[in-house]
């Protein structure tokens, strides 16, 4: 037996060990925790496999386990589903760079093209892994079989062939007779249903186990970073582009510093609409704008001839003049979500987009840095470096209580109070619920509190799912302050 087809069968028994323990955790655990500890138990296993001698790693993967520990503590710590899913996605980015693409290539070296391509290898590999380690690396006829496995392996191919018979069969004889029809109808749904069940979680997770062990497990092959073939448009075909958009960002930017700025009056003069309702009307579209400018200068800057230097400078100045009427844009931006909150208060959607906005200017500074620097291969490092910062500064500022504490404030200087909204935030906005409802003393303060009361009275004593924020909020009700004037 071929040490790969030997390390093919360990990988397959341990993903199929990895499958029963999802199984068991989806199962015994609440959920989040379930997540963390799945997670937990792949890396252990990998770690299992490298001490024993089963797969060689380079020490390169070894700084990967802080983010990851880290991740794991912030998948637990907010109880908000939106931080959750960013934070998973912040765990499939580090998979990535754990890919044999990134390994080969170096996380230095690596640009946009190779992580493009890392995410591709775990993608592919999370979805048709298991095929590839059970048909190409594991050869079946050099496996050594007793007699009484190749027993059992008949036993096991007869009963996959009888199923589908059985099957056929049993839907006639149903069919022809009502209390046999009855009987069997009553034994699939008291023994078959459960372990029906049970079968699909574990070949589920073991699926996916299989393909990211065979993934991260797989020995890189020395390579270069990507080289793509850079284009060979001249001045006149980038430029031009790049000219007219300039063009098109300037106008826009005298009309934001003559209505935007201008005040209420002369926006309600010349537009009719009140000044929240013209900042409301161009936050997104100002986020869309900036966040396809970005691909926009990428392309313009893989498809420019570089041999001519006195091109590439021209292009480079029409590219820092764009960056730089974008930065006038998404200031504009800010000032009309600080309007938008000011009228009608905040909300995830707004929250979040603001800081994708900072994330976007930070990206912007650090493209100017590299790619009109003619260092463009550091650029997708630094973009997602910037990313996991910005993901650690949501965990840290905990995103549903300042939404909470800010429209309560709102609340508190005579504006009206989202009821319906307020009961949609996680638990991670109950502390600031707590404090803030009973300072209103209002009946919108108190119609807030008996909803939320309502949600998370069973809520908090169920265990469906397990955070830190779920674990250390408040049990008792929420008052609203009028029972202190009564």
């Amino acid at each position: 037996m071929s040490p790969i087809t030997r390390q093919g069968l360990v990988l397959l028994a341990v993903a199929l060990a990895l499958g029963v323990v999802a199984d068991a955790l989806v199962r015994l655990v609440p959920g989040r925790l379930d997540v963390v500890l799945g997670l937990g138990a792949l890396v252990l296993a990998i770690v299992a496999l490298v001490q024993n001698g089963v797969v060689a790693l380079p020490g390169s993967l070894a700084p990967l386990g802080a983010p990851l520990a880290l991740l794991g503590v912030a998948l637990l710590w907010r109880d908000s589903p939106t931080l959750f899913a960013l934070n998973l996605a912040a765990v499939a980015s580090v998979a990535v760079m754990a890919t044999p693409r990134l390994r080969s290539v170096g996380r230095r070296r690596a640009g946009l093209s190779d992580y493009a391509i890392g995410a591709g290898e775990l993608a592919g590999a999370a979805a048709a892994g298991v095929p590839a380690l059970v048909f190409t690396d594991i050869d079946w006829a050099t496996v050594p079989v007793d007699t009484r496995a190749r027993r059992a392996r008949g036993t096991a191919i007869g009963m996959a062939a009888a199923v589908p018979v059985a099957v056929v069969f049993g839907g006639l004889l149903m069919h022809a007779d009502p209390a046999f029809d009855r009987l069997v109808t009553h034994a699939l749904d008291v023994e078959l249903v459960p372990l029906v069940s049970h079968l699909a979680t574990v070949l589920l997770w073991g699926w996916l186990a299989a393909g990211v062990l065979r993934l991260v497990c797989r020995p890189e092959v020395a390579r270069s970073p990507l080289q793509v073939r850079r284009g060979t448009l001249g001045l006149g075909e980038v430029g031009t582009v790049l000219l007219v958009v300039d063009l098109l960002f300037a106008a826009f930017v005298v009309v934001q510093f003559r209505y935007l700025f201008g005040g209420n009056d002369l926006v309600r003069a010349l537009t009719g609409m009140s000044y929240a309702e013209y900042a409301r009307r161009g936050f997104f579209e100002l986020v869309a704008v900036a966040t396809l400018s970005l691909p926009l200068l990428l392309v313009a800057d893989h498809w420019l001839d570089h041999r001519d230097p006195a091109r590439v400078r021209r292009v480079r100045q029409l590219s820092g003049m764009m960056l730089l009427l974008l930065d006038v844009m998404l200031a504009s931006a800010l000032l009309r979500m600080w309007l938008y909150t000011a009228q009608f208060g905040l909300t995830e959607l707004r929250f979040y987009t603001t800081a994708f906005m900072g994330w976007l200017v930070v990206v912007f500074g650090w493209f100017v840095a590299t790619v009109l620097r003619g260092r463009r291969e550091r650029f997708g490092t630094g973009a997602l470096a910037a990313g996991w910062l910005l993901l650690a500064a949501l965990n840290f500022v905990n995103p549903d209580r300042v939404i909470a504490e800010i429209n309560l404030g709102r609340a508190a200087r005579g504006r009206p109070l989202d009821v319906a909204y307020a009961a949609t935030l996680s638990a991670d906005a109950l502390p600031a619920f707590h404090r803030g409802l009973p300072r209103l003393g209002t009946n919108e303060a108190c119609a807030a509190a008996a909803r939320l009361d309502g949600r998370w009275r069973e809520e908090l004593a169920a265990t469906e799912r397990w955070t830190i924020a779920l674990a250390r909020a408040p049990r008792g009700p929420i008052g609203c302050g009028i029972e202190r004037r009564m």
